[in-house]
């Protein structure tokens, strides 16, 4: 094994990309590398469902080959990756880390799948999610727990725990995920790494397997604000299979070159900063006082109806969710683990009404986001009260959905990424939240930060 490849471990993609682009690495050796950690590291963390090594070693030599011929596809080309095992994949099983689909089988990829592929990227394999996208642990009763690589008795968040697992441990340099409330945030705070959840509508949800229509978001888990913002631009656009996405270029990132000033973040005085653990304050306070030393003005703002957000959210999630499974639930209510199946049969009585009336807040809700951003670029919020619980920790599960709901109900983009740690070395992530479409706004503010800091250079000892 080339002892510099070796050393590429936490490489940014950004980084890999300029390497392989000038011939300083290859694919092959770099996918060689990763699948050497892997083979090390998965026993431990069990973030892996399906692993592609054949494939991805094929994939590496075409990639190498397409790229000593001139044919270059961009800064993804030749970069290893996972799937949440959401994502349909042409020939390889997708089971949303569930007994009822563990064998099953598409003849198409997702259209996250395919652009990804198209750009050149080498498929590792498939990765744990909380059974059917479910729950917060990703502690599967029929693919085993995963498991936090800062500390292996921590669950690594859900419901892309695979996702995020597999990235801080450097078993991938890139990952997809799904955030219904909080599914790509709250495993991105509990294991240190960026995850971005797009605006509803910017990435197609055609071929993955849906938790809540309507509250569904597709988005990449990296580890890096830039390396978030290149896979983001690639999986973005308009999909005719998929009527809810919106003809937009790629959002890229607006660079900020001369500091934050002119900048303006808003801090909510409530909801947000209630009822956080110390740690996760000492984070917050500390990333707000880098904020305005990077010349940002930090604005008090207030959300008079968020309080009605927990509240319609689940009554959305759960009503849509159960019509997906009604019919297993019907025929094979006991192929689903004990959590998911309590889950559904709590939302199988959700009256018609609720909805109705969950949907109708939802509108007040969003109205009351944009008047209070009216005159601010980003909020600034913690991604999660707390950090990484255990896993027969269910209020600390349940707690770490808190601040990321709200963005699942207005379809706003937020970006969860790290900027402290607890004294127990457990990492801690902020969130930035922007307005519709205004991912580049949001990704350039957070890669602002993360130039001035390095909590997203820290990795876990393995």
């Amino acid at each position: 094994m080339n002892e510099r490849v070796s050393e590429l471990t936490y490489a940014t993609i950004n980084e890999l990309a300029f390497m392989i682009h000038a011939g300083e690495v290859s694919p092959v050796e770099i996918t060689e590398q990763v699948l050497h950690r892997i083979q090390r590291l998965n026993p431990k963390l069990n973030a892996f469902v399906t692993l592609t090594a054949e494939l991805a070693i094929e994939q590496a030599k075409q990639a190498e080959h397409d790229i000593m011929h001139g044919r270059y596809k961009g800064p993804l080309h030749g970069i290893p990756i996972v799937h949440k095992d959401l994502y349909y994949t042409k020939g390889i099983r997708t089971t949303a880390s569930s007994k009822i689909l563990k064998d099953f089988v598409t003849d198409y990829d997702s259209t996250v799948v395919a652009k990804l592929h198209e750009a050149g990227t080498i498929l590792l394999g498939k990765v744990q999610t909380h059974e059917f996208a479910a729950g917060m642990t990703t502690s599967s009763p029929h693919f085993g727990p995963c498991r936090n690589p800062w500390n292996l008795e921590l669950v690594p968040g859900g419901s892309s725990g695979g996702s995020a697992s597999a990235l801080a441990s450097g078993m991938a340099y890139l990952a997809t995920g799904t955030d219904t409330g909080g599914s790509i945030r709250i495993p991105a705070a509990c294991c240190g790494v960026v995850g971005m959840k797009p605006t509803y509508g910017r990435i197609s949800r055609y071929g993955i397997m849906p938790m809540a229509w309507s509250l569904d978001h597709p988005g990449p888990l990296a580890r890096s604000v830039l390396d978030a913002s290149l896979c983001l631009d690639v999986m973005s656009g308009f999909d005719a299979k998929d009527v809810s996405t919106v003809d937009l270029p790629p959002p890229g990132i607006k660079l900020y070159p001369e500091g934050l000033k002119g900048v303006r973040i808003g801090l909510p005085t409530n909801y947000y900063y209630e009822d956080l653990e110390p740690q996760v304050e000492a984070a917050l306070q500390s990333a707000i006082h880098t904020f305005r030393e990077l010349g940002a003005e930090l604005i008090e703002v207030e959300f008079p109806l968020i309080k009605h957000v927990p509240e319609a959210t689940m009554a959305i999630m759960m009503a849509e969710m159960y019509s997906i499974h009604e019919k297993w639930m019907e025929k094979k209510s006991d192929d689903y683990g004990q959590d998911v199946r309590m889950f559904l049969e709590s939302s199988k009585d959700i009256p018609a009404s609720i909805y109705l009336q969950s949907q109708r807040a939802r509108q007040l809700v969003t109205d009351d986001f944009l008047n209070a951003m009216s005159g601010i670029d980003v909020l600034l919020t913690p991604a999660t009260p707390n950090t990484a619980p255990y896993p027969d920790d269910q209020a600390g599960a349940l707690r770490l959905t808190t601040f990321t709901l709200p963005t699942n109900l207005t379809g706003m983009p937020s970006l969860s990424m790290p900027c402290g740690f607890s004294p127990s070395g457990l990492p801690v992530n902020m969130q930035l939240i922007g307005r519709h479409f205004e991912e580049a706004e949001v990704l350039g503010i957070g890669y602002a930060y993360e130039l001035a800091t390095d909590w997203h250079k820290r990795h876990p000892q393995l």
